[in-house]
């Protein structure tokens, strides 16, 4: 078929050397790559096959048409005048049109709608910049009557050379392919990097064999397509004998669904999940795989530790980090993927904070690259027991997604309350009543449940409890000394509190003491970014798995709690719901040190056994003002009826026994029935905040289905759409002579290395809105010191609770 007409248009314009591409080729560029990546895909022509009821090679051919069309938005004078010369060369000078604001992407469809039909999958392709405005009023445009048709015509020929080149006899009439919007937004980015400015005609079929082999050649260079090369957990891990839920991978079905991993901390899950994952992805039921996880801090974690693992799978293909501050781990420098967080999710190895996941879920631009990176993949969420109702509206909707687009979805916990467990295995259709612990449920496409129990017990662990009674939840002198003197006999000690001034308050009090010579180091999430990163790389040195032993005290924040390999003698904790204390205990005697023949530094004989502290309130004081009874806790936990019951259960413990205090406790704890003898103002206040995290799930839920003009991708307020009630702000932080960490404020890495996140209480400053950011100066604005950022009333609190 000729493109008389077609050829007179132009894509690509290269003002530096006047060069241009023109329409044709540009598309086939586009083609060529989307054609080649589905090609080398194992699943993501299965998966569209499926959603659409149509044999491999039929829809293949679907969307190829489809991403063909892409750019049809650019056959209009109004694009074509955006380089007035070139369109007078192409088209004739003779012509008049006059300018105007133009989107070609959203034009697209528009023209698309009105000349051919209305489209799922047009409007999927044509939103390939991020997004399709599909409300826009419709206009043709302000031109000679005989340009105006020229375009009609233009646009008819292309879709009819399209229909032809993938032998479609009409236009299929589909419903929107779950993969099609970011394969095309890639294909798209990727084929105008391979353009090759082709301004005259040439025999398109020369011309799209030429393309193949280029963007084969791109497309191996950018990581984005790679074959695994074993899979399983022997090959992965064959020096190690598979134990406890590891031993139970060979039982479980090899088909895409839903898998729930209910094991103890420190038992293997993360294994787990590698393993299983890579043989679902060796029986083509994926491409890759995306992990997510709740912090910075344990993406980072995870990040370190997966590296051998992932060179066995694709010894060919980098591992991405995406979150907030991935380029202080990582820098650009390491190519295509690693150069924004969304494209992090397009390669065979991804690690994540779980918001740059949940913005898949939001209305934002180029939300369909995340979905695409995780739909194509296995995602891995860990400790999925963290999150608040208003995520877990989020995390629903992700999950739905990867079920509509027959994806495959792990998910890992220690302490997963049981009506958390029913709302994640409704995504898939499924339900379960086996409360064995350990477990595995999986969930197929069909809902179909299975799970798998270990045959034989586990070996247990038995941690001794203590309760320090504190009405601030804070040690006293005494217990202060306690912790001093077993770190300076040798012991590892940690202390976890559930705010930040907390944790500045004990670290304070801790070195008014008479320390004896021991360290004492500070983590938590408010210091500047390039201090955190040195903390942190401090914190796994001294107190992770290969750490030397030496006697330490570290006071954190919930930084520690979750996927850091940290390993402590013993451990102080302010109370928090049972879960989190549970979680918090997978930080203490998590490696055997004593066994003949390791290598790993030996245990202090300063602690002859595991011993878990909880700071609590006396029983009576919170009796008698149950709302502020567990301040500043109740603050981050806000249930205060689980905050009681954990409260209860602690009382009279002298040990835990794991792994099967996990299921008694949490059940019995997070039982939604009132227990007896419990108060009515208990039960009124537990009403009142199942009321209020309803309310969020439901804000969340609203949040995915907004139709107003969405936030670009990389604006910084994208994440806080993620958190309820975690409203941060960037803050960057200035001494007198610039930079607090030096660099240029207009150099984005040397300005993330002096910024902290902060919430709207503590941040100040003047805001950029250029960067959506605050500039605050050290001592004028904002406190801060080798205590991180810090309230200017955390001096009073010290002397008050020094005297």
């Amino acid at each position: 078929m000729k493109l008389n007409n077609v050829n007179k248009y132009w894509a690509k314009y290269q003002k530096e050397d006047d060069q241009y591409h023109l329409f044709t080729y540009h598309c086939l560029d586009v083609v060529a790559v989307a054609d080649v990546w589905l090609s080398n895909s194992s699943v993501l022509l299965k998966q569209a096959a499926k959603q659409i009821e149509l044999d491999v090679a039929t829809t293949k051919r679907v969307i190829l048409f489809f991403v063909a069309i892409h750019d049809l938005g650019k056959l209009d004078a109004r694009f074509q005048s955006f380089v007035p010369e070139l369109r007078g060369r192409l088209q004739g000078s003779k012509y008049e049109v006059v300018k105007e604001a133009y989107q070609h992407g959203t034009y697209g469809y528009l023209h698309f709608k009105k000349e051919f039909c209305s489209s799922a999958n047009m409007a999927a392709v044509a939103g390939h910049h991020g997004h399709c405005d599909k409300g826009m009023k419709y206009f043709l445009p302000d031109a000679d009557e005989e340009l105006v048709q020229l375009d009609i015509s233009a646009r008819k020929q292309w879709v009819e050379f399209c229909l032809d080149l993938f032998d479609l006899e009409v236009i299929p009439d589909l419903p929107q392919i779950s993969c099609l919007a970011g394969l095309c937004s890639v294909s798209d980015w990727r084929g105008s990097s391979m353009t090759n400015f082709t301004q005259s005609p040439v025999d398109n079929k020369s011309y799209y064999s030429d393309a193949l082999l280029r963007a084969e050649e791109v497309l191996k260079k950018d990581g984005l397509i790679g074959k695994i090369k074993g899979s399983g957990f022997d090959y992965l891990f064959g020096s190690y004998k598979p134990r406890g839920i590891q031993t139970l991978l060979d039982s479980l079905p090899v088909k895409a669904g839903l898998t729930i991993v209910e094991a103890d901390t420190g038992s293997g899950k993360t294994e787990f999940a590698l393993s299983y994952a890579s043989t679902l992805i060796s029986a083509g039921l994926a491409d890759g795989i995306v992990f997510g996880l709740p912090t910075q801090a344990t993406a980072n974690g995870l990040f370190g530790r997966i590296g051998n693992a992932a060179e066995k799978l694709f010894p060919d293909m980098a591992v991405t980090l995406a979150h907030g501050h991935s380029k202080y781990v990582i820098s650009d420098e390491n190519g295509f993927l690693h150069q924004s967080n969304k494209r992090a999710f397009l390669g065979s190895m991804s690690v994540a904070t779980i918001d740059q996941i949940l913005m898949g879920a939001l209305g934002i631009k180029h939300q369909f690259i995340r979905s695409f990176g995780t739909q194509k993949s296995v995602l891995i969420l860990d400790e999925i027991h963290a999150f608040d109702q208003y995520m877990y509206a989020l995390i629903t909707k992700i999950l739905q997604g990867q079920h509509d687009a027959y994806s495959s979805v792990i998910l890992l916990s220690a302490t997963l309350p049981v009506h958390l467990k029913d709302q994640l295995l409704n995504t898939y259709k499924g339900e379960s009543n086996n409360n064995a612990y350990p477990l595995v449920t999986h969930v197929e496409m069909n809902g179909e449940v299975s799970t798998f129990e270990l045959s034989s017990k586990t070996t247990n662990k038995k941690i001794k409890s203590e309760i320090w009674v504190s009405p601030d939840l804070l040690p006293n002198k005494e217990q202060i000394k306690r912790l001093i003197d077993w770190s300076s006999n040798g012991a590892v000690v940690g202390v976890i509190c559930n705010t930040v001034i907390d944790a500045q308050l004990l670290y304070k009090m801790v070195l008014e003491q008479d320390i004896k010579g021991v360290e004492v180091d500070l983590f938590h999430a408010r210091f500047a970014m390039k201090d955190r990163q040195r903390i942190e790389k401090n914190v796994l040195k001294n107190y992770g798995k290969e750490a030397i032993r030496k006697g330490r005290l570290l006071i954190a924040t919930q930084v520690i709690e979750q996927s850091l390999d940290l390993d402590f003698d013993v451990l102080v904790s302010q109370i928090a719901p049972a879960e989190f204390l549970m979680q918090r205990m997978g930080r203490l005697w998590r490696h055997d040190r004593n066994l003949p023949n390791s290598v790993l530094a030996v245990r202090s004989e300063a602690i002859k056994e595991p011993l878990f502290i909880t700071l609590c309130p006396s029983l009576e004081d919170v009796e008698k003002c149950l709302p502020t009874s567990y301040t500043p806790s109740s603050y981050v936990y806000q249930n205060i009826r689980v905050l009681y019951r954990t409260h209860l259960y602690l009382i009279g413990l002298k040990e835990w026994d794991f792994p099967s205090c996990y299921r008694v406790a949490i059940d019995k704890i997070h039982d939604e029935e009132p227990h007896k003898g419990e108060s009515s103002e208990l039960s009124e206040i537990a009403i009142k905040y199942e009321n209020e995290q309803s309310g969020k799930f439901y804000a969340a839920k609203n949040l995915t289905h907004s139709t107003s003009t969405p936030l670009s991708d990389v604006d910084p307020r994208c994440a806080l759409l993620t958190r309820d009630g975690e409203m941060s702000l960037s803050v960057v932080l200035f001494n007198e002579d610039g930079l607090l960490h030096g660099g240029d404020y207009d150099t984005q890495a040397d300005r993330e290395d002096s910024t902290v996140s902060l919430s709207r209480k503590y941040a100040k400053g003047s805001l950029d809105t250029d960067l959506h950011c605050l500039k605050a100066v050290v001592g004028r604005d904002i406190s801060y010191c080798a205590l991180g950022v810090f309230d200017e009333g955390l001096e009073e609190k010290f002397n008050a609770r020094s005297d």
